[in-house]
């Protein structure tokens, strides 16, 4: 299919630049896709990390008849404003901005709105779903988890690595650190961040940003369950059974509410590739980028694509 791409700026509290997908100018339903944490551009790709994640996300969609819109986090590459300084109040705000400015577009059904969020993006979405009217959402590789469960399970997964490792750095890490020491780090990691009054703070030898901390900290588990349960729009959460930075299990909690469909495929990484190693959570970087050009794990697609029959 040929696809149609427009870069555009939209202006709101800050610049937001994106990219809008479509396959034609019919009015067709909007799926938003907001992206995880860090700096990656709209395309899912930064200097030394090359993925296209989003990118090939939106081609998807748009193959499936659907207008697609991408962009930019804000203080990152084209969007205005400062990455450090923003909360995660204000990601929610920025998407919210993106989908007002998209119900304008001649080629968008207004009444038919996807959100779809991967990683953080999948708890920006579920937030979402309180201040904008959305038909559906998707959450990949993040559902049901606040951001300190997440710290922590990955945390966990480096002590488990390393009990069965030689070497001295295995003998000190196994000697000093247990899973309890680790919450109780991030136990104090979240609590500077909630009584600093600074935009940033300084921990363990690095800036970090203190409203986003503090935001993502008053949000637990069972918040973003609670914000499920309570939307009344369908929901699609996948979670792959190989991925090191959200757990596939927390996907039980909510596999019996009416509106919702969970798939947590066996061997399907955070980037929702199908993993050919030993998934080591201190090498999956490389597997990342190993895997980059292989295509969406099948299945993990074809769910997607019958969620949104249209």
């Amino acid at each position: 299919m040929n696809i149609i791409e427009e870069r555009v700026f939209i202006e709101g509290e800050n610049k937001i630049g994106a990219t809008i997908s479509r396959p034609d100018d019919k009015k067709r339903p909007l799926v938003l896709l907001i992206m995880g944490t860090g700096k990656l551009d709209r395309d899912g790709n930064m200097k030394g990390f090359k993925t296209d994640l989003y990118k090939n996300m939106s081609d998807m969609f748009v193959n499936m008849g659907y207008v697609c819109i991408r962009y930019d986090k804000r203080g990152t590459h084209e969007s205005g404003g400062k990455f450090n300084t923003a909360g995660l109040s204000d990601l929610v705000n920025d998407s919210a901005s993106v989908i007002e400015y998209a119900k304008g577009l001649p080629y968008v059904d207004e009444n038919r709105i996807i959100a779809c969020g991967h990683s953080e993006g999948s708890m920006i979405a579920t937030l979402l779903t309180k201040q904008t009217k959305l038909e559906r959402i998707i959450l990949l590789g993040g559902a049901c988890m606040c951001l300190k469960s997440a710290m922590e399970y990955q945390n966990f997964a480096v002590l488990d690595e390393f009990k069965d490792k030689k070497g001295l750095l295995a003998w000190f890490i196994n000697k000093t650190m247990n899973k309890e020491k680790v919450k109780k780090q991030l136990n104090a990691l979240y609590d500077k961040a909630k009584n600093s009054p600074k935009d940033t703070f300084f921990y363990k030898g690095a800036f970090l940003p203190a409203k986003w901390m503090r935001e993502h900290g008053a949000l637990t588990d069972e918040d973003y369950i609670k914000m499920i349960e309570e939307y009344n729009g369908k929901v699609l959460a996948i979670t792959g059974q190989a991925d090191l930075q959200a757990d596939y299990t927390y996907l039980d909690k909510i596999a019996e509410f009416e509106n919702i469909t969970t798939y947590t495929p066996d061997k399907v990484n955070h980037m929702l590739k199908e993993i050919d190693d030993n998934n080591s959570i201190l090498t999956v970087q490389k597997q990342y980028k190993r895997l980059a050009k292989n295509p969406m794990h099948e299945g993990t697609q074809r769910q997607i694509e019958e969620f949104l029959e249209l």
